[in-house]
């Protein structure tokens, strides 16, 4: 039987960032140009003699939520990779995400549909998203009983 090696656990974006400065190569990357400012990107990394620019999301689909553009970096570093982006997502291998257990999540519905059950929401004093959630919840639980699942 296979020996699964256990992975570091990151907590939150921090953690995430000086694990890539400490172990960049294990990445692909052959050294820092630039470490976090502040801004995005949040590092400027050297690979195959080239730089590039580099932003590190714990989990990828936040990129789209920190609304970064596209345009401002080369590849984007992550643990999770959850979304499709326009740019190289690296992901490292080695670590495990459990941060926040709240998803960021899409969705496309009609424009009509959701104007109405926002208003919905607002009138009743419901938060859309945990309704949602409720939702879901129920649909998996039901979902379980008619397969004879336990909960």
């Amino acid at each position: 039987m296979a020996n699964k090696s256990v992975k570091k656990i990151i907590k939150n974006e921090s953690e995430f960032k000086k694990w890539v400065i400490e172990n960049y190569e294990k990445l692909g990357y052959s050294g820092i140009v630039r470490r976090d400012i502040g801004i995005c990107p949040d590092l400027i990394l050297l690979k195959n003699g080239k730089e590039k620019r580099i932003e590190l999301e714990t989990v990828a689909s936040n990129f789209i939520m920190h609304k970064h553009s596209i345009d401002d970096v080369d590849e984007i570093v992550c643990i999770v990779n959850d979304v499709g982006l326009e740019k190289p997502v690296i992901v490292a291998e080695d670590l495990e995400f459990e941060g926040n257990s709240n998803r960021k999540v899409t969705l496309s519905l009609d424009s009509k549909t959701y104007d109405e059950f926002r208003q919905y929401c607002e009138d009743n004093a419901i938060m859309l998203s945990k309704k949602i959630e409720i939702w879901i919840n129920e649909f998996m639980q039901e979902n379980k009983k008619q397969k004879g699942e336990k909960k």
